[in-house]
């Protein structure tokens, strides 16, 4: 539990899958919140990337959330419809032909055929009737369809999740590592209108390179962006405010070789537009009005369901 933190960020990747740090600090969360959303507590496994806290142990050991997960691994597989479905079929198999050989038995018995002759007809009908390869035909069914899947790129380890695979409508998984590389990418640098815009791109790199704090993927992502090196080289640090959690901004200034300060902020949209008075468009520069704020969070908005990530520059 969280006494006291400064500037802290915990990576929790081994236990959630999520490559960006967990902003830690102190409070209350409810004790049946999920892992994600208890940011007053750090876990066992778990890394510090930037900042110090003073923290209690509440939890070693098997009662720690990282044990959970181990003991999760050991629990018994549970049973798949599929399987379900073939037991209830043998057992009803078995109770057609116990009723069969009974009866076939009785009724020999009633026709007065010798006692060890009806018996060892009906074991010998009772053999018969048992389906002896129904284990085998189903394997290779499901085999043919596990070959069938892979061919379509789906690997199935158990072949009796086949019949369950089939039968969903919705399927929800953690893709990192697995479909995704959990690596960030940098996909666009654009201006207010939608358009790219190499300058954009400069800003950002010189803000991401040269500033000192916490490293995070985003940070990562931007300075590896293509970009011409002679045109970072023209441009000198002067002085940097940090990132922190309440204006969600991080600043960089620099010197350009004629002399000329620039300061270049970066950080989420909102906040980054709390700073700005004017916007830059294909026009020139133009007063920061409620139509061109709708505007920007409206596409802001729309490249967020699409899935990316958004950062403001200014």
């Amino acid at each position: 539990i969280i006494l006291d933190a400064r500037d802290f960020n915990v990576s929790e990747a081994v236990l959630t899958g999520e490559t960006f740090p967990a902003v830690k600090t102190p409070g209350r969360s409810a004790p049946d919140a999920a892992l994600t959303l208890r940011t007053n507590a750090v876990f066992t496994g778990t890394s510090v990337r930037s900042g110090t806290a003073t923290v209690l142990a509440a939890a070693t050991g098997t009662r720690t959330e990282f044990a959970s997960i181990a003991a999760a691994l050991e629990r018994q597989i549970p049973e798949t419809g599929f399987a379900r479905g073939i037991r209830l079929f043998g057992y009803l198999m078995t109770e057609i032909m116990l009723a069969i050989v009974i009866l076939v038995f009785f009724a020999n018995l009633m026709l007065h055929r010798p006692l060890i002759e009806s018996l060892l007809f009906s074991l010998a009908l009772a053999v018969g009737l048992t389906p002896e390869l129904l284990p085998a035909i189903i394997s290779v069914t499901l085999a043919r369809g596990a070959r069938a899947m892979a061919a379509n790129g789906v690997i199935v380890r158990r072949l009796d999740a086949i019949e369950n695979l089939g039968s969903m409508d919705l399927l929800c998984t953690d893709k990192t590592g697995t479909l995704t590389e959990g690596v960030i990418h940098l996909d666009g640098w654009l201006d207010v209108d939608g358009n790219p815009s190499t300058d954009v791109l400069l800003w950002a790199r010189l803000n991401a390179t040269l500033q000192t704090g916490l490293k995070n993927p985003l940070d990562e992502a931007i300075a590896g962006a293509p970009a011409e090196s002679s045109s970072l080289a023209a441009f000198t640090k002067v002085d940097e405010v940090p990132y922190d959690f309440i204006r969600k901004r991080l600043s960089v200034v620099v010197r350009s070789k004629d002399a000329e300060d620039l300061l270049i902020t970066k950080g989420a949209v909102l906040n980054v537009l709390e700073t700005c008075g004017f916007v830059r468009t294909a026009k020139g520069l133009e007063p920061l009005d409620e139509k061109q704020r709708s505007a920007i969070d409206e596409k802001f908005r729309r490249w967020s369901a699409d899935g990316y990530r958004v950062l403001g520059l200014a």
